[in-house]
């Protein structure tokens, strides 16, 4: 049980990078208090959020790529779902996708945003999915970075040993009664909530290096190949939600991508924000960034 603990504080919940230099905002959704941080703020300017994974604070997942974002027609966002961050619950208690992405929609519409281009990295990938089918005049884009896909707990269910099932069902209950009150069976659970406009652009970037900090909690090595390779195999379903995909292997990256490689992830929204640029007339009065 120790060795588990470890691991889950080590590599779920990863580091937390200092905070206290950025001057955080706050909401109250639900009772649930939401903290965000914007940068690149200017009049007439786009936004993009950035959604985090299952127990991961936003600034610890995005922390060099949010820093080393830099445009003159797009404002970069985090926020933290309660439990993480800044952010707190009222109550602690699980929530089920369908909250998930009403506090997404309720925040956005606090923030009264009439588009976004989207962020995700692992959890955050079905959150965004799930806000983008219920809002689809409000996403012009997504930008999914070592994203899950529903498949890979269907297929990890079926390929893992028994010991090894075993164990990633004590790190999923963990998460949901312990840690973040996230379910991700529930979230994998109903496919269809995730269905979006075909037309809408996306880039799917996967991990290159294989995942193996799991090894941690003695997982054998064929189930951890078993882990990498259904994951891989989720990477490729998730580039057919959309008939407008790009599929980018981030070579020198494994999951916590930020703290090797945040180039790679900054030049490809790039290329994805240069396909929904505002035009002259929605450029109009903007006034220089700070």
């Amino acid at each position: 049980m120790k060795i588990y603990t470890a691991f889950l504080l080590s590599v779920l919940c990863s580091s937390v990078w200092a905070q206290d230099e950025h001057k955080y905002e706050f909401v109250t959704i639900g009772r649930n208090t939401i903290s965000y941080l914007c940068k690149e703020e200017g009049e007439g300017k786009k936004v993009v959020l950035m959604v985090s994974g299952m127990g991961l604070d936003a600034h610890s997942t995005y922390k060099n790529t949010f820093h080393k974002f830099s445009s003159n027609d797009f404002m970069l966002c985090i926020y933290d779902r309660p439990g993480v961050g800044k952010s707190a619950h009222a109550v602690p208690k699980v929530r089920s996708m369908d909250v998930l992405s009403a506090e997404l929609e309720a925040f956005v519409e606090f923030k009264k945003w009439d588009s976004v281009v989207l962020v995700a990295h692992s959890f955050g990938g079905l959150v965004a999915r799930a806000f983008a089918s219920e809002n689809p005049s409000r996403v012009s884009a997504l930008l999914f970075v070592d994203a899950a896909h529903e498949s890979w707990y269907r297929n990890l269910k079926s390929s893992l040993s028994k010991e090894g099932w075993a164990t990633m069902q004590w790190i999923m209950e963990w998460e949901k009664e312990k840690h973040s009150f996230e379910d991700f069976a529930e979230s994998a659970s109903k496919p269809e909530r995730y269905e979006l406009k075909k037309e809408i652009p996306i880039t799917v970037m996967s991990r290159g290096l294989p995942h193996t900090a799991i090894r941690q909690t003695k997982m054998s090595y064929a189930d951890v190949d078993v882990y990498n390779r259904t994951w891989d195999q989720s990477q490729i379903e998730l580039t057919k939600i959309s008939d407008n995909a790009k599929h980018v292997i981030m070579k020198y990256s494994s999951h916590l991508y930020d703290k090797t490689d945040p180039w790679i992830v900054l030049e490809e929204l790039n290329q994805l924000l240069s396909k929904v640029k505002p035009s002259p007339e929605e450029g109009l009065g903007r006034r220089t960034s700070n």
